[in-house]
């Protein structure tokens, strides 16, 4: 009998796997736009069945399922391929799951990271998606329009839903009646946070251009007596009364003058005994590694944006006049923070 040396950090494996990580996207992506999944979602093809249906050679066509094989996106079986479970609930289009959305947009991220080593030279952002004061465009990169808009929201959506319910679950909000939610994106945290809490009022703030989009993910959620979409920039605007302040995913686009001066915005806007809850990639809390990555994506979209973590957080938290601070992980993806405004 053969037995297989366990992996250690002196194998290069590991670093193997890391430094050709990007042959696995890269795979998915070209397979979306093909339509490799949508075409074994209709059947299982062979090799040169499904070259025939898209229009290519036999060759490229087995080295793509070989590689999506690999990833166990599809499973093969007498010669012939199909999906497997996972591709078709993520990877089919049409499907309430799907993620083509989000995985367009990571695959734009290809040509701005081939100059990753100009922004850190230079440490200037390479699409001046986000300045110093805040988004350029309401969402959309240079050049983009608002379609760029669209696009950002959907891709945000698809990682927020991936955390939305864990923060619902997480969010320590007993006596809380009305929320404001501070960016809120494609406002899918503000519709998970009033379908755990039926008696919660939320209100939710962004761009127009934003909240377009997020007034319609909440209609479509049949939420709309509940949670109100309101249109204005945060850094600026006046905000409705409320009992607790949501920060989900917004502090690490700014610097940290800006993002601390937010933080103390709300700490004066807030009723003593009012929450903040901040929601965001904090690497120490979250238990997955894509947090760690996230400041690298910020180098590229923002004049000052970075990951940032619980310590600098509290600091500002703090700072502000900030009490009884406790954190917690909530998902792979993030973790929470939240405080007390009072003097006590």
């Amino acid at each position: 009998m053969t037995t297989t040396a366990p992996t250690t950090r002196e194998d290069s494996s590991r670093v193997h796997s890391i430094l050709t990580a990007y042959l696995q996207s890269k795979a998915v992506f070209t397979a979306l736009d093909l339509g490799v999944f949508e075409a074994l979602d209709k059947a299982p093809r062979t090799v040169e069945d499904l070259a025939g249906e898209l229009g290519l050679s036999a060759r490229p066509t087995r080295a793509l399922l070989v590689a999506l094989r690999g990833l166990d996106l599809v499973r093969a079986e007498d010669g012939t391929y199909r999906n497997s479970e996972e591709a078709d609930r993520y990877l089919v289009a049409g499907r309430p799951d799907y993620m083509g959305g989000f995985a367009a947009h990571q695959d734009s991220h290809f040509g701005h990271f081939a100059r990753l080593d100009e922004a850190v030279r230079t440490n200037a952002s390479l699409n001046q998606r986000v300045l110093k004061k805040g988004y350029r465009d309401q969402g959309a990169a240079a050049g983009e329009g608002r379609e760029g808009t669209g696009r950002l929201i959907q891709a945000m959506r698809v990682s927020s839903r991936l955390q939305a319910d864990r923060l619902a679950a997480a969010a320590p909000l007993d006596g809380v009646r009305h929320i404001i939610d501070l960016g809120c994106g494609s406002g899918d945290y503000s519709i998970a946070l009033a379908k755990r809490h039926p008696g919660l009022r939320v209100t939710s703030l962004d761009y127009p251009a934003v909240t377009d989009l997020a007034r319609a993910n909440v209609a479509e959620a049949g939420l709309e007596d509940r949670i109100e979409v309101v249109s204005a920039d945060i850094m600026e605007d006046a905000w409705p009364e409320g009992d607790a302040v949501l920060l989900s995913h917004v502090l690490d686009g700014y610097g940290p003058e800006r993002a601390a001066h937010l933080v103390k915005r709300i700490h004066a806007h807030l009723p003593d005994g009012g929450r903040l809850l901040v929601h965001s990639h904090m690497p120490s809390l979250a238990s997955g590694l894509f947090p760690s990555m996230f400041g690298l994506i910020l180098l590229v979209n923002t004049e000052e944006g970075e990951v940032r973590d619980v310590d600098e957080i509290r600091s500002w938290v703090a700072d502000a006049g900030f009490r009884d601070v406790a954190t917690r992980n909530v998902s792979a993806l993030s973790g929470l923070l939240v405080a007390t405004r009072g003097s006590g």
